[in-house]
Protein backbone atom coordinates (compact mmCIF):
# COMPACT_ATOMS: atom_id res chain seq x y z
CA UNK A 1 0.00 0.00 0.00
CA UNK A 2 2.72 2.22 0.84
CA UNK A 3 4.46 1.98 -2.24
CA UNK A 4 1.17 2.26 -4.47
CA UNK A 5 0.84 5.45 -2.54
CA UNK A 6 4.09 6.80 -2.88
CA UNK A 7 3.96 5.55 -7.04
CA UNK A 8 0.94 7.57 -6.84
CA UNK A 9 2.18 10.66 -5.84
CA UNK A 10 4.92 10.31 -7.81
CA UNK A 11 2.88 10.51 -10.57
CA UNK A 12 1.04 13.87 -9.83
CA UNK A 13 3.91 15.47 -9.19
CA UNK A 14 5.35 14.70 -12.37
CA UNK A 15 2.12 15.90 -13.83
CA UNK A 16 1.54 18.93 -12.03
CA UNK A 17 2.08 22.37 -13.81
CA UNK A 18 5.23 23.69 -13.77
CA UNK A 19 5.90 26.98 -11.50
CA UNK A 20 6.10 30.38 -13.25
CA UNK A 21 9.31 31.92 -12.74
CA UNK A 22 8.94 35.81 -12.72
CA UNK A 23 12.70 37.87 -13.10
CA UNK A 24 12.98 40.86 -10.54
CA UNK A 25 15.33 43.29 -11.05
CA UNK A 26 16.76 45.89 -8.57
CA UNK A 27 18.49 48.38 -8.00
CA UNK A 28 21.23 47.22 -5.25
CA UNK A 29 20.84 49.55 -2.03
CA UNK A 30 18.79 49.57 1.61
CA UNK A 31 15.41 51.29 -1.09
CA UNK A 32 14.74 47.63 -1.50
CA UNK A 33 14.85 46.07 2.15
CA UNK A 34 11.79 45.10 1.98
CA UNK A 35 12.65 42.25 -0.38
CA UNK A 36 15.55 41.56 1.77
CA UNK A 37 13.44 40.56 4.53
CA UNK A 38 11.40 38.14 2.83
CA UNK A 39 14.51 36.74 1.67
CA UNK A 40 16.33 36.60 5.10
CA UNK A 41 13.34 35.77 7.34
CA UNK A 42 11.30 33.38 6.13
CA UNK A 43 10.22 31.57 9.06
CA UNK A 44 8.74 35.13 10.19
CA UNK A 45 6.90 35.74 7.27
CA UNK A 46 5.14 32.22 7.28
CA UNK A 47 4.16 32.32 10.61
CA UNK A 48 2.98 35.79 10.35
CA UNK A 49 1.21 35.64 6.57
CA UNK A 50 1.81 32.44 5.46
CA UNK A 51 3.27 33.88 2.37
CA UNK A 52 6.96 33.21 2.17
CA UNK A 53 10.26 32.82 0.33
CA UNK A 54 12.48 29.19 0.47
CA UNK A 55 15.92 30.27 -0.74
CA UNK A 56 17.14 28.07 -4.21
CA UNK A 57 20.48 30.22 -4.42
CA UNK A 58 21.15 32.09 -1.79
CA UNK A 59 20.86 36.69 -3.14
CA UNK A 60 19.33 34.98 -6.26
CA UNK A 61 16.65 32.31 -6.56
CA UNK A 62 13.59 32.08 -4.37
CA UNK A 63 10.17 29.96 -4.39
CA UNK A 64 7.38 31.78 -3.09
CA UNK A 65 5.08 30.16 -1.47
CA UNK A 66 1.67 30.61 0.29
CA UNK A 67 1.70 27.82 3.34
CA UNK A 68 2.58 24.91 1.61
CA UNK A 69 1.13 25.40 -2.07
CA UNK A 70 4.40 26.98 -4.56
CA UNK A 71 3.32 30.04 -6.14
CA UNK A 72 6.23 31.57 -8.34
CA UNK A 73 9.78 30.98 -8.64
CA UNK A 74 11.58 34.17 -8.32
CA UNK A 75 14.81 35.14 -10.03
CA UNK A 76 16.56 38.54 -8.62
CA UNK A 77 18.68 40.26 -10.72
CA UNK A 78 20.56 43.45 -8.75
CA UNK A 79 21.95 46.54 -10.68
CA UNK A 80 24.02 49.09 -9.87
CA UNK A 81 21.78 52.07 -11.07
CA UNK A 82 18.07 53.09 -11.66
CA UNK A 83 19.08 53.04 -15.35
CA UNK A 84 20.27 49.74 -15.52
CA UNK A 85 17.50 48.02 -13.74
CA UNK A 86 15.19 50.26 -16.52
CA UNK A 87 17.09 49.34 -19.25
CA UNK A 88 16.18 45.57 -18.15
CA UNK A 89 12.67 45.93 -17.88
CA UNK A 90 12.55 47.99 -21.26
CA UNK A 91 14.63 44.75 -22.76
CA UNK A 92 12.49 42.28 -22.12
CA UNK A 93 15.43 40.74 -18.98
CA UNK A 94 13.04 41.62 -16.20
CA UNK A 95 9.48 41.23 -15.72
CA UNK A 96 9.42 43.35 -13.01
CA UNK A 97 11.90 46.46 -11.98
CA UNK A 98 12.62 48.13 -8.62
CA UNK A 99 13.70 51.29 -9.07
CA UNK A 100 13.48 55.48 -8.55
CA UNK A 101 9.74 57.15 -9.54
CA UNK A 102 11.79 59.62 -12.01
CA UNK A 103 13.46 57.37 -14.57
CA UNK A 104 10.08 55.52 -15.20
CA UNK A 105 8.12 58.79 -15.31
CA UNK A 106 10.61 60.10 -17.91
CA UNK A 107 10.63 56.93 -19.89
CA UNK A 108 7.10 57.43 -19.98
CA UNK A 109 7.14 60.78 -21.14
CA UNK A 110 9.51 59.71 -23.92
CA UNK A 111 7.05 57.43 -24.78
CA UNK A 112 8.25 54.17 -23.74
CA UNK A 113 5.74 51.36 -22.91
CA UNK A 114 6.78 51.03 -19.02
CA UNK A 115 4.97 51.90 -15.66
CA UNK A 116 4.82 52.42 -11.96
CA UNK A 117 2.50 49.97 -10.87
CA UNK A 118 3.35 49.97 -6.73
CA UNK A 119 5.05 52.34 -4.38
CA UNK A 120 7.29 50.98 -2.38
CA UNK A 121 9.79 53.33 -0.32
CA UNK A 122 9.29 56.84 -0.03
CA UNK A 123 11.05 60.34 2.02
CA UNK A 124 15.07 60.52 2.19
CA UNK A 125 15.98 63.66 0.55
CA UNK A 126 18.88 65.66 2.31
CA UNK A 127 20.86 68.84 1.97
CA UNK A 128 24.75 67.70 2.69
CA UNK A 129 27.05 70.66 3.42
CA UNK A 130 30.92 70.84 3.88
CA UNK A 131 32.82 72.28 6.62
CA UNK A 132 33.20 75.60 5.18
CA UNK A 133 29.47 76.23 5.61
CA UNK A 134 28.48 77.58 9.02
CA UNK A 135 24.52 76.13 9.17
CA UNK A 136 23.14 73.64 11.19
CA UNK A 137 19.57 73.94 9.36
CA UNK A 138 17.58 74.86 7.04
CA UNK A 139 16.72 78.48 8.85
CA UNK A 140 20.69 79.02 9.38
CA UNK A 141 21.43 78.11 5.54
CA UNK A 142 19.25 80.83 4.25
CA UNK A 143 20.68 83.13 6.03
CA UNK A 144 24.13 82.71 4.82
CA UNK A 145 22.87 82.20 1.85
CA UNK A 146 21.42 85.70 1.44
CA UNK A 147 24.53 87.24 3.32
CA UNK A 148 26.75 85.82 0.81
CA UNK A 149 28.54 88.17 -1.62
CA UNK A 150 29.42 85.00 -3.82
CA UNK A 151 26.96 82.09 -4.94
CA UNK A 152 26.63 79.15 -2.94
CA UNK A 153 27.66 75.90 -5.09
CA UNK A 154 25.58 73.08 -4.89
CA UNK A 155 25.33 70.25 -6.34
CA UNK A 156 22.78 67.29 -7.63
CA UNK A 157 22.67 64.22 -8.90
CA UNK A 158 19.82 62.77 -11.53
CA UNK A 159 17.79 64.42 -14.18
CA UNK A 160 15.00 66.47 -12.76
CA UNK A 161 15.03 63.77 -9.67
CA UNK A 162 12.50 64.89 -6.91
CA UNK A 163 14.74 65.60 -4.44
CA UNK A 164 16.36 68.80 -6.78
CA UNK A 165 12.59 69.85 -7.41
CA UNK A 166 11.88 70.01 -3.73
CA UNK A 167 15.12 72.03 -3.40
CA UNK A 168 14.44 74.91 -6.00
CA UNK A 169 10.73 75.06 -4.93
CA UNK A 170 12.33 75.34 -1.42
CA UNK A 171 14.77 78.37 -2.44
CA UNK A 172 12.18 79.85 -4.83
CA UNK A 173 9.44 80.23 -1.40
CA UNK A 174 12.98 81.69 0.49
CA UNK A 175 13.23 84.35 -2.45
CA UNK A 176 16.41 83.06 -3.05
CA UNK A 177 17.22 83.36 -7.35
CA UNK A 178 19.18 80.14 -8.81
CA UNK A 179 20.76 79.20 -11.73
CA UNK A 180 22.18 76.28 -13.73
CA UNK A 181 24.25 78.85 -16.01
CA UNK A 182 27.42 79.70 -14.36
CA UNK A 183 27.03 82.91 -15.86
CA UNK A 184 24.07 84.16 -14.15
CA UNK A 185 25.46 87.52 -12.12
CA UNK A 186 22.47 87.26 -9.93
CA UNK A 187 22.38 83.72 -9.19
CA UNK A 188 22.44 83.50 -5.41
CA UNK A 189 22.31 79.73 -5.67
CA UNK A 190 24.58 77.93 -8.64
CA UNK A 191 23.62 74.50 -9.19
CA UNK A 192 26.01 72.16 -10.39
CA UNK A 193 25.36 68.80 -11.87
CA UNK A 194 27.43 66.14 -10.80
CA UNK A 195 27.47 62.23 -10.91
CA UNK A 196 25.55 59.96 -8.41
CA UNK A 197 27.25 60.59 -4.73
CA UNK A 198 29.23 63.57 -5.62
CA UNK A 199 30.79 63.25 -1.76
CA UNK A 200 34.25 63.75 -2.63
CA UNK A 201 33.22 67.03 -4.67
CA UNK A 202 31.89 68.22 -1.53
CA UNK A 203 34.27 70.67 -0.01
CA UNK A 204 35.84 74.11 -0.50
CA UNK A 205 36.17 75.60 -3.86
CA UNK A 206 34.33 72.74 -5.44
CA UNK A 207 30.95 71.92 -4.01
CA UNK A 208 29.36 74.04 -1.10
CA UNK A 209 26.32 71.79 -0.59
CA UNK A 210 24.16 68.88 -2.49
CA UNK A 211 20.91 67.92 -2.49
CA UNK A 212 21.02 63.87 -2.11
CA UNK A 213 19.02 61.11 -1.70
CA UNK A 214 19.36 58.37 0.80
CA UNK A 215 21.90 56.52 1.24
CA UNK A 216 24.08 59.15 -0.98
CA UNK A 217 23.64 61.44 1.45
CA UNK A 218 24.72 59.38 4.47
CA UNK A 219 27.91 58.32 2.31
CA UNK A 220 28.82 62.23 1.83
CA UNK A 221 28.04 63.36 5.04
CA UNK A 222 30.47 60.46 6.42
CA UNK A 223 33.00 62.01 5.29
CA UNK A 224 35.51 64.61 7.18
CA UNK A 225 33.49 67.83 7.48
CA UNK A 226 30.72 66.93 5.94
CA UNK A 227 27.20 66.68 7.85
CA UNK A 228 23.58 66.30 6.97
CA UNK A 229 21.66 69.28 7.91
CA UNK A 230 17.92 69.05 6.99
CA UNK A 231 15.44 67.07 5.05
CA UNK A 232 14.13 68.47 1.78
CA UNK A 233 11.67 66.97 1.43
CA UNK A 234 9.78 68.46 4.46
CA UNK A 235 10.85 71.91 3.55
CA UNK A 236 7.93 74.73 2.65
CA UNK A 237 6.23 74.85 0.28
CA UNK A 238 5.93 70.93 1.16
CA UNK A 239 4.68 69.77 -2.43
CA UNK A 240 7.04 66.39 -1.93
CA UNK A 241 6.52 65.53 1.34
CA UNK A 242 6.62 61.80 2.15
CA UNK A 243 7.27 62.21 -2.07
CA UNK A 244 8.04 58.55 -3.39
CA UNK A 245 11.63 57.48 -4.28
CA UNK A 246 11.82 53.83 -5.04
CA UNK A 247 8.50 52.16 -6.90
CA UNK A 248 7.66 48.65 -8.51
CA UNK A 249 7.60 49.10 -12.41
CA UNK A 250 6.66 46.63 -15.60
CA UNK A 251 6.16 47.09 -18.83
CA UNK A 252 2.61 47.70 -20.48
CA UNK A 253 3.26 44.41 -22.58
CA UNK A 254 4.68 42.50 -18.57
CA UNK A 255 1.30 43.87 -17.34
CA UNK A 256 -1.16 42.24 -19.52
CA UNK A 257 1.12 39.12 -19.84
CA UNK A 258 1.63 38.53 -16.85
CA UNK A 259 -0.71 40.40 -14.59
CA UNK A 260 -1.59 37.40 -12.23
CA UNK A 261 1.90 36.22 -11.40
CA UNK A 262 3.05 40.11 -10.84
CA UNK A 263 0.07 40.30 -8.71
CA UNK A 264 1.23 37.48 -6.83
CA UNK A 265 4.81 39.17 -6.04
CA UNK A 266 3.28 42.76 -5.19
CA UNK A 267 1.01 40.73 -2.55
CA UNK A 268 3.94 39.92 -1.25
CA UNK A 269 5.78 43.19 -1.05
CA UNK A 270 2.50 44.67 0.59
CA UNK A 271 3.13 42.24 3.64
CA UNK A 272 7.41 42.86 3.25
CA UNK A 273 6.32 46.40 3.40
CA UNK A 274 4.18 45.58 6.70
CA UNK A 275 7.23 43.58 8.04
CA UNK A 276 9.86 46.57 7.50
CA UNK A 277 7.86 49.32 9.50
CA UNK A 278 7.08 46.93 12.21
CA UNK A 279 10.58 44.72 12.60
CA UNK A 280 12.91 48.09 12.10
CA UNK A 281 15.91 46.14 13.54
CA UNK A 282 15.33 43.12 11.61
CA UNK A 283 14.89 45.45 8.45
CA UNK A 284 18.20 46.97 9.42
CA UNK A 285 19.69 43.70 9.97
CA UNK A 286 18.59 42.52 6.67
CA UNK A 287 19.79 45.30 5.03
CA UNK A 288 23.80 45.09 5.86
CA UNK A 289 23.52 41.55 5.50
CA UNK A 290 22.51 42.03 1.96
CA UNK A 291 24.55 44.83 0.85
CA UNK A 292 27.31 44.43 2.55
CA UNK A 293 27.38 47.55 4.78
CA UNK A 294 27.77 48.16 8.07
CA UNK A 295 24.96 48.54 10.78
CA UNK A 296 25.82 52.42 11.88
CA UNK A 297 25.79 53.67 8.20
CA UNK A 298 22.31 51.74 7.32
CA UNK A 299 20.91 52.63 10.93
CA UNK A 300 21.87 56.18 9.80
CA UNK A 301 20.70 56.00 6.53
CA UNK A 302 17.41 54.59 6.67
CA UNK A 303 16.35 56.49 9.87
CA UNK A 304 15.48 59.34 7.43
CA UNK A 305 13.39 56.74 4.62
CA UNK A 306 10.21 54.93 5.05
CA UNK A 307 8.26 52.09 3.17
CA UNK A 308 4.40 51.72 2.19
CA UNK A 309 3.27 49.85 -0.49
CA UNK A 310 0.20 52.00 -0.41
CA UNK A 311 -0.64 54.16 -3.26
CA UNK A 312 -1.80 57.18 -0.77
CA UNK A 313 -2.33 60.62 -1.08
CA UNK A 314 1.32 61.61 -0.52
CA UNK A 315 2.32 59.01 -3.70
CA UNK A 316 -0.27 60.50 -6.19
CA UNK A 317 0.60 64.24 -5.17
CA UNK A 318 4.10 63.26 -5.82
CA UNK A 319 3.89 62.15 -9.61
CA UNK A 320 1.96 64.59 -10.21
CA UNK A 321 3.49 67.53 -8.68
CA UNK A 322 6.77 66.07 -10.47
CA UNK A 323 4.93 65.79 -14.04
CA UNK A 324 3.50 69.99 -13.45
CA UNK A 325 7.02 71.11 -12.35
CA UNK A 326 8.28 69.82 -15.23
CA UNK A 327 5.47 71.03 -17.31
CA UNK A 328 6.53 74.67 -15.87
CA UNK A 329 9.40 74.17 -16.97
CA UNK A 330 8.88 73.42 -20.57
CA UNK A 331 10.41 69.92 -20.41
CA UNK A 332 6.91 68.10 -21.18
CA UNK A 333 6.26 66.90 -24.55
CA UNK A 334 3.42 68.74 -26.46
CA UNK A 335 1.03 65.80 -26.67
CA UNK A 336 1.22 66.53 -23.04
CA UNK A 337 1.86 69.58 -22.17
CA UNK A 338 -1.93 71.24 -22.10
CA UNK A 339 -3.37 70.86 -19.14
CA UNK A 340 -4.34 67.74 -16.89
CA UNK A 341 -5.80 67.23 -13.71
CA UNK A 342 -3.81 64.90 -11.19
CA UNK A 343 -5.68 61.59 -12.09
CA UNK A 344 -5.62 62.36 -16.32
CA UNK A 345 -1.54 63.04 -15.56
CA UNK A 346 -1.82 59.29 -13.02
CA UNK A 347 -3.36 57.60 -15.91
CA UNK A 348 0.17 57.77 -17.88
CA UNK A 349 2.29 56.63 -16.12
CA UNK A 350 0.65 54.50 -13.75
CA UNK A 351 -0.85 51.53 -13.83
CA UNK A 352 -2.94 50.58 -10.81
CA UNK A 353 -5.15 47.76 -11.89
CA UNK A 354 -2.69 44.90 -10.31
CA UNK A 355 -2.00 46.62 -6.81
CA UNK A 356 -5.13 47.02 -5.75
CA UNK A 357 -6.55 43.35 -5.60
CA UNK A 358 -2.75 42.19 -4.20
CA UNK A 359 -3.03 44.86 -1.23
CA UNK A 360 -6.29 43.74 -0.63
CA UNK A 361 -5.10 40.44 -0.28
CA UNK A 362 -2.02 41.19 1.78
CA UNK A 363 -4.51 43.06 4.19
CA UNK A 364 -6.46 40.13 4.75
CA UNK A 365 -2.71 38.20 5.75
CA UNK A 366 -1.53 41.10 7.77
CA UNK A 367 -4.95 41.24 10.31
CA UNK A 368 -5.66 37.68 10.40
Amino acid sequence: MRLRLVALVLVVLAHAAPVPRLVVGYRFDDHAAPLYDACIFPGEFKSRYGLFLREVARHEQYDLYDGSRPLLFLSLRPGDTDSAVLQALLSGSSDVGILAAEPVMRARLDGKPVRVIAALERRGDMLVVNESVPASDWVGFVKWVKARTRPVVVGYAGRESMTLLGFEQALEYENIRYSRDSLDPKAQVRLVGTKPGPGTELRPGRLDAAVLSEPAATLAGSEPGNRVITSIDTLPPNRFEDRPGTVIAATDSGIRARGPDIGRFLELMGVATHYANNRTHNTLVAATRWLGTSPQFESTAMVHIGYSSMPDRAFRNGLWNWYFALRLKGQVPDSLSGFMDRDEWLGIPYDSSLVGPALDRAGTRIIR
